[in-house]
């Protein structure tokens, strides 16, 4: 009877074991989380990262918005259409652009400045307005992809973020010495002791400039709509520590300690 008690709970042990790992397996990892609050209210919005173990279950990426009170868990998230604020975010006017990479323009004529679409949607009961564009026809030369910088010194208001003495270091785009960003599309990437070791603004670019003819790549044409996205890097040249910044606004890391393990 002893030995028929012990097979049937090493069984079961086994059993247990193999349910857990497959359901581990299955679930996705999140990589990076940042978070921003919303000025006078008791809502958050996070940037999130996840990378899957299968295919089937792959990377996972955007943004999503919740109450403050609210942990922040896989199960939560209604993914927001867009990455790019058009104004700081508030609740009643939150505004997002939508680049839709995937509609590969075929000519000249079908990069349009002008919205492909625009609507209005609610998630996690807040409401939305949506901008849509489609991408460029042809390659910017001068106004989009990863450009570098180096400041100074920075100063914090309530709508935006200003950088001085400001010097190019990589990219075909030049700022004035003292420029400033709207918040909403800023983030903080900081060291584990909270240095700032470079401030991210991810813009939407729609406008008019230089591109590359996918027929030609080494033909510039001028006076082109371009539509596509900015990333600028400003490195600090002195030490500033993030926690002398406020999250209004403006992405702040989210240690994943924080959020393991999940809940859901």
């Amino acid at each position: 009877m002893k030995p028929l008690l012990i097979y049937l709970f090493l069984i079961t042990i086994f059993s247990n074991c193999r349910s857990e790992n497959s359901e581990n397996k299955g679930r996705r990892k999140l990589n990076s989380l940042y978070r921003q609050r919303i000025v006078n209210s008791n809502y958050v919005l996070y940037d999130f990262a996840y990378s899957g173990s299968f295919v089937t279950n792959g990377e996972f990426t955007g943004l999503t918005i919740l109450k403050a009170n609210e942990p922040f868990t896989e199960s939560k998230i209604e993914r927001l259409p867009g990455s790019y604020f058009i104004t700081k975010p508030e609740i009643g006017n939150l505004k997002l652009v939508d680049i839709q990479n995937s509609t590969n323009p075929t000519t000249q004529k079908d990069t349009l400045l002008t919205p492909a679409s625009q609507y209005t949607k609610t998630f996690n009961g807040v409401k939305f307005n949506i901008t849509t564009y489609h991408q460029t026809y042809g390659s910017a030369t001068m106004n989009t992809g990863l450009m570098r910088y180096e400041f100074d010194g920075l100063k914090e208001t309530n709508d935006s973020l200003i950088f001085y003495k400001v010097k190019t270091k990589f990219g075909g785009k030049t700022f004035p010495s003292t420029t400033s960003f709207l918040k909403g599309n800023i983030k903080l990437i900081d060291s584990s002791d909270h240095k700032i070791l470079y401030v991210q603004i991810n813009q939407a670019i729609i406008e008019r400039g230089s591109v590359y003819k996918p027929t030609d790549p080494l033909k510039i044409v001028s006076n082109q709509p371009i539509v596509g996205n900015a990333i600028y890097e400003f490195y600090p040249k002195n030490t500033i520590k993030s926690t002398s910044l406020t999250d209004i606004g403006i992405w702040k890391n989210v240690k994943l300690s924080l959020i393991y393990p999940f809940p859901d």
